[in-house]
């Protein structure tokens, strides 16, 4: 095995862009009440997140003004090109320069889920980190009850690593966590996966894909 180069450089990129979606750096004041009216006022969207549900806009504009602010993770807001506004959140967390590694976690809207912007949203993201920056290792935790959550991180190509049992007490119950990842070794070809869902033939006039992302290979 080739040795890294070590540090990678910390995540600092203000926009990534594509092209039925762009992740834009989050700015409280900018992005506060169109992520309020997306994802912080559904109560069932923090079902299985330990942060949430919140009493009211001023609630979830605090959370969000402490979460942008802490060391160690980087916000982002997803902006739907084709609503024109911003429909869901990504974080970079516990990102570790001198081991090349971060965790990517999401908030998405339903105006977002199953959608050619939210696919594209983890693309760009999960690209930024491991191809541009060139980290070692991307991680992925959800709990073992969210069936969804899983779902996504296999077909975005998350190999499953286990499950730590009891890992919190959040929300009034016992919090399990179960680990994905992708190393640097897999990126080529599952980006190659996204690269080619991607492709402008793989859409018809209306923007709806041809072809699912599962079947690419």
């Amino acid at each position: 095995m080739k040795t890294p180069v070590l540090p990678r450089p910390y995540p600092d990129a203000t926009i990534l862009e594509g092209r039925f979606a762009d992740l834009e750096r989050i700015d409280v004041k900018r992005h506060a009440k169109e992520l309020w009216q997306a994802i912080g006022s559904d109560d069932e969207v923090w079902k299985n997140i330990p942060s949430g549900p919140f009493a009211n806009e001023k609630a979830f504009e605090d959370w969000l003004r402490d979460r942008s602010s802490r060391d160690g993770q980087v916000l982002y807001a997803v902006r739907d090109k084709q609503a024109g506004k911003a429909t869901g959140l990504y974080f970079l967390l516990r990102i570790d320069p001198q081991a090349a590694a971060c965790e990517i976690g999401l908030t998405y809207g339903k105006a977002l889920q199953r959608t050619s912007a939210g696919t594209e949203a983890f693309y760009l993201l999960a690209n930024y980190a491991l191809g541009t920056l060139g980290y070692r290792r991307l991680e992925w935790r959800t709990g073992p009850e969210n069936e969804a959550s899983r779902r996504a991180a296999a077909r975005y190509g998350f190999t499953q690593e286990g499950m730590l049992r009891q890992t919190s007490w959040t929300k009034g119950g016992n919090w399990d966590t179960v680990y994905y990842s992708i190393i640097d070794g897999e990126w080529p070809a599952i980006s190659g996966r996204f690269q080619a869902w991607l492709n402008p033939r793989n859409f018809d006039e209306h923007g709806h894909q041809i072809r699912a992302l599962s079947s690419f290979s």
